[in-house]
């Protein structure tokens, strides 16, 4: 489970300003903060209103940005991850005199 925050708007942010609200969700669990912050997730019990007067009642998640952005974003963060963890293992055997 993963702590994120929405504003007002109920986009969400992976860190709060001091003015937002937490909310407990498994949907980012292992997502980076690009992928979290280009979604908007209305609670349970709450509702938000689009520009043009739709209503949307939660719980709601939907994408705000296109989804291939929001992949790629992603696809990058574990290509990082992987690359730091390969570096770690390389200094690590290197740290053992390559024993390890």
């Amino acid at each position: 489970m993963k702590t994120i925050y929405i504003g007002p708007d109920f986009k969400c942010h992976a860190a709060n300003d001091g003015t937002m609200t937490a909310v407990e969700t498994d949907f980012f669990d292992g997502k980076c903060n690009a992928y979290i912050e280009g979604y908007r997730l209305v609670p349970a019990g709450e509702s938000w209103v689009r520009k043009d007067g739709v209503v949307f009642r939660g719980e709601m998640i939907t994408p705000l940005m296109p989804h291939s952005e929001l992949a790629a974003a992603q696809a990058q963060y574990e290509k990082d991850l992987l690359d730091r963890a390969d570096l770690e293992a390389a200094y690590n055997y290197l740290l053992t005199g390559g024993t390890a």
